[in-house]
């Protein structure tokens, strides 16, 4: 019986299978693809998501296959790339430009921009090298059954059609995006389905040359007489970053309702020619995919039986705006894996709207607030101008939201509602409102344990290095009696000046963050979530640290 079966061989299954080797788990994945994705799909890892690749060992070699930073430093609108187009606006993204120092101070990692094309291979070279006869493609899972102490998996093999063969695993993680296993589990899922059709091209193209901004990640393209930006399209620079030998772009939109479903390589191309607008351009399509934008949620995570989980999109679908989708599923995976472990071992629209483009308008009066836009000499123009100067306010929470990729917590693990009169540090706005687009670094129980960098000696570090994968973290002031708690189940570091192993500015930044006093610590749970503040020193036992989790011991045989 394999403790763990991982079902999806995507980015989130992989990754999930990292952290389970990393952690001497036995597992076993299943893919029914040959290889890896052939469409880039996801392309942006925010900052949260980089740190937890930064603690499974992987932030090196995909930093080192990302996009340049400068490359991807801004977003752009433009009418087209032709010899009549025009910039309507470059503004800064991710990070860059005068983004830069605040997103530095949020996390020892940048906002790093590798297609999901670049970064599947690295994740499946890791997952195998760490466990080579567990990963399993050409593998299709067609049947889970729950029993009281473990699940039954049925796959059939794409070497032995029509033959299932039985696995079991006493947990089982979905990872399927497909949603078998949560349709099989009868788990529904609520939201908004299907509500924009989009069709996306994997293209080889010579664009650069002809793009007057290098630092434009993403370019969106607003043409009245197409219907707007989400329907004029969006382009976005794939690499490989490595060489300037080939360059490869993922462009989409969306399509409208007189238009085919199906577009094969020709409409594709014609349908480029009319955004793009450059004279004599050859493209090279290497794949199309027609897909619909939806924002999904499961009514639950789990199944009633308490041993299926489901994480990225069998979980949720995110509209591809503000790149949480696949961050948003890494993170699944840095929730879910540490508690399986304790178990096994113990917005595009809005530039429209401020260019006074409307989708029910007619596309010559749609034409005309361009023009008065892009002429500088228009008084008419001067109120399109200004909104969208203004409307970058709203586009924030997709292009600079540190406080949504960062920030976010879980108010329920503050039991003692530390964070009521701060409203959790500043995260929550007056009316009660989430910080969207302004991380509030706060130790308050259900936070991110915030980044402050460390020095030791001539040895600088993030706090965020210090977390365990199997252990709980406990980062204590001053009180030197708290070492006396280290044990398997909990790392002690205590901050303090003596032989000038820390510096006073450090530990004076340390302390505006984490609420407590000299003899105070702050108990961190092995993904990086404050779990509780000590205000003075205690013992920490394993049946404190169960209260605190609301679980029930658990004793765990391991057959290896």
């Amino acid at each position: 019986m394999h403790p763990v079966a991982i079902i999806g061989g995507g980015p989130v299954g992989l990754i999930m299978s990292i952290a389970l080797s990393k952690n001497n788990i036995p597992h076993i994945l299943f893919e029914k693809h040959e290889s890896t994705s052939i469409h880039p799909k996801a392309l942006g890892l925010n900052q949260r998501t980089v740190e937890y690749l930064r603690s499974l060992g992987l932030e090196e070699e995909i930093r080192k296959a990302a996009a340049p930073p400068e490359s991807v430093s801004q977003t752009a609108w433009y009418t087209s790339l032709g010899p009549e187009g025009k910039e309507i606006l470059s503004r800064d993204a991710w990070g860059g430009g005068q983004y830069a120092e605040e997103y530095a101070r949020a996390s020892p990692c940048r906002y790093t921009m590798l297609p999901q094309i670049r970064l599947e291979p690295i994740l499946h070279r890791q997952a195998k090298l760490l466990n080579p006869s567990g990963i399993v493609n050409n593998a299709r899972v067609v049947r889970v059954e729950e029993k009281p102490d473990y699940v039954v998996l049925y796959v059939e093999r794409d070497n032995d059609p029509g033959v299932l063969r039985t696995y079991q695993a006493r947990y089982v993680v979905a990872a399927d995006g497909g949603r078998m296993v949560a349709d099989a589990l009868g788990i529904k899922a609520h939201g908004d389905r299907d509500f924009v059709d989009m069709v996306s091209a994997y293209i080889q193209a010579p664009i650069s040359e002809h793009h007057p901004n290098p630092h434009a990640l993403i370019t969106w393209f607003v043409d009245p007489k197409m219907g707007g930006s989400i329907n004029t399209g969006f382009l976005y620079h794939l690499g490989p970053y490595q060489t300037e030998e080939a360059e490869e772009w993922m462009f989409a939109c969306a399509l409208s309702p007189s238009e085919s479903r199906k577009f094969d390589e020709k409409a594709m191309i014609e349908r480029l020619h009319r955004t793009l607008k450059i004279p004599g351009l050859k493209v090279e399509i290497k794949s199309i995919s027609h897909w619909q934008v939806t924002a999904i949620v499961a009514e639950r995570f789990r199944s009633q039986g308490g041993r299926i989980f489901l994480v990225g999109d069998a979980a949720h679908r995110i509209p591809p705006w503000g790149a949480l989708g696949l961050n948003t599923g890494i993170q699944d995976v840095q929730n879910l894996v540490w508690k399986l472990l304790t178990n096994l071992r113990s917005h595009g629209l809005a530039m429209d709207r401020a260019l006074g483009i409307l989708p029910d308008a007619r596309p010559e009066d749609n034409d005309k607030s361009l023009k008065a836009f892009l002429d500088k000499t228009n008084p008419q123009g001067d109120h399109l101008r200004d909104a969208v100067v203004k409307a970058q306010a709203v586009l924030d929470s997709e292009f600079h939201a540190p406080g949504a990729e960062v920030g976010w917590f879980y108010p329920s693990l503050d039991v003692k509602d530390e964070g009521a009169e701060s409203r959790h540090g500043g995260q929550l706005k007056e009316n009660g409102a989430f910080d969207v687009v302004n991380y509030h670094p706060s130790a308050i129980p259900g936070h991110h344990l915030p980044h402050v960098w460390l020095r030791q000696w001539s040895e600088a570090f993030s706090t965020r290095d210090l977390l365990m994968r199997e252990r709980f973290l406990l980062l204590a002031a001053a009180n030197e009696t708290w070492a006396t708690v280290e044990s398997s189940l909990v790392s002690v570091a205590i901050v303090r000046t003596m032989v000038n192993l820390w510096d006073d500015a450090i530990i004076e930044e340390w302390k505006k963050l984490n609420g407590v006093g000299e003899d105070g610590a702050v108990l961190v749970r092995p993904d990086g979530i404050v779990l509780y503040r000590f205000q003075d020193f205690q013992p920490i036992t394993t049946e404190f640290i169960t209260d605190l989790l609301g679980i029930a011991p658990v004793t765990v045989k391991h057959n290896l």
